[in-house]
């Protein structure tokens, strides 16, 4: 009797999972860094943030990066020039990937560069590239500008267009309006990090990453994809810390 109810009820477990699992849109999910940012020790504890999204879905953007640092002990303050550690991030690209393109091709692009560019920096307004600017904080750069750039809008250029461009047709991958050869539909963001550490005698010390958060679904299903990249995204940049 007792055997009976084991298998009986081992039996129903089996079904429930496979009903749980099989009807989930989510296949898997997952977050590919092209480097990792390894900052040295250090005592300090006080980080400026900001936060920026110019890709299509706004929804991706990590905004609870602070609430995070904060949770880690990390005094987060309003003006850069207070700050031990400068946190700059932006999501430059949210869409459903193009056939064949990877989130680990993507990553390994580098910081500033295009998806279907094979690495090549993308130009900016003026024919500059992120790589001739000195990335989204020039080293070089005063504590005055510093502040300015901070508070004025920053350095770092709005991709969105020359990615989606990359990804059509015309950036070496089919056309994002052309029909999947799978079912299934990968949905990926990008976000470019910098985290730039101020030395007491020396020059700025500047670290780049670049963080591709993917999901693989059944159905293409943006409400359930978007707190998944999310939070892969605050997960990952606030881990150098």
């Amino acid at each position: 009797m007792k055997a009976n109810l084991y298998h009986t009820a081992k039996i129903c477990f089996l079904a429930c999972l496979f009903l749980i699992t099989g009807c989930s849109n989510v296949l898997r999910s997952g977050l590919v860094n092209d480097t990792s940012i390894l900052l040295p020790p250090s005592g300090a504890r006080t980080i400026f943030v900001q936060i920026r999204n110019t890709s299509e879905n706004q929804g991706a953007t990590p905004s609870d990066i602070p609430a995070r640092l904060s949770a880690k002990g990390y005094d987060v303050v309003k003006d850069p020039v207070d700050a031990a550690y400068w946190l700059q991030t932006q999501v430059v690209y949210c869409h459903k990937a193009g056939d064949g393109v990877k989130p680990e091709t993507v990553a390994k692009a580098g910081f500033g560069a295009g998806i279907g560019s094979g690495g090549t920096p993308l130009v900016v307004a003026g024919g500059t590239d992120l790589d001739t600017m000195g990335g989204m904080f020039p080293g070089g750069m005063n504590i005055q500008a510093m502040r300015g750039m901070a508070m004025g809008g920053g350095a770092m250029p709005d991709m969105n267009a020359m990615m989606r461009m990359a990804m059509s047709g015309r950036g070496g991958y089919p056309s994002m309006t052309q029909p999947p050869q799978s079912e299934d539909t990968t949905y990926l963001c990008v976000a470019d990090v910098l985290v730039t550490e101020q030395g007491k005698n020396g020059p700025l010390r500047t670290y780049k990453m670049r963080s591709v958060a993917h999901v693989l679904q059944k159905n293409l299903n943006l409400e359930e994809a978007t707190p998944i990249v999310r939070d892969k995204f605050g997960t990952s940049i606030t881990g150098a810390f």
